[in-house]
């Protein structure tokens, strides 16, 4: 949960399933906003954990390039605002596959692993995109399917267009689909 340069609420679907999983665990980050908590440091564990994810969506990236898709990286050290504006960008020219989709409306944002288009037509023609997440686990858990339900509504905010699927690639390297 943050706050936005006009003093407003933005929700990512982090805190939607924080806040499905512990109501507590909503109030405290709520609180954080205007006290300013101390943050528990960061373990060598969950380093190794991040570690570990960010080598699993990089090898599943060059797997969608060896596959010979053109793809559009968004620069995660751009401006929040020129991400979102990179990612529409992205999604009006076409390219097969954009990683690291910012995706907003309102008070909702949201950061997607990868956009995978599809032949289905939406208002940018006669395509659209599907969400597409890596997860470092071997089943497919709830939180995930919410998040891409998240991304997926956010997504279809700009290509006015609900996408069929979502998709997960997960730590055993397979990748799983399921109807919106």
């Amino acid at each position: 949960m943050q706050k936005s340069a006009d003093n407003q609420y933005l929700f990512s679907p982090s805190d939607l399933t924080a806040f499905l999983s512990c109501h507590h665990a909503s109030f405290l980050d709520v609180k954080n906003l205007s006290d300013n908590l101390d943050k528990k440091e960061q373990d060598n564990t969950s380093k190794l954990l991040q570690e570990k994810g960010i080598e699993h969506e990089k090898a599943f990236l060059q797997k969608l390039k060896d596959e010979g898709n053109s793809v559009y990286e968004i620069d995660p050290n751009l401006d929040i605002n020129d991400r979102i504006s990179k990612t529409i960008d992205a999604i009006k020219s076409g390219c097969d596959v954009v990683y690291q989709a910012v995706l907003k409306d309102d008070n909702w944002q949201g950061f997607a692993d990868f956009l995978i288009k599809c032949d289905k037509p939406s208002n940018l023609g006669d395509y659209s995109y599907e969400v597409l997440d890596t997860k470092l686990g071997k089943k497919c858990e709830a939180k995930y399917i919410i998040q891409l339900c998240v991304y997926s509504d956010l997504l279809a905010k700009i290509t006015d267009n609900i996408p069929e699927n979502i998709h997960l690639y997960l730590g055993d390297k397979k990748q799983y689909s399921f109807k919106l």
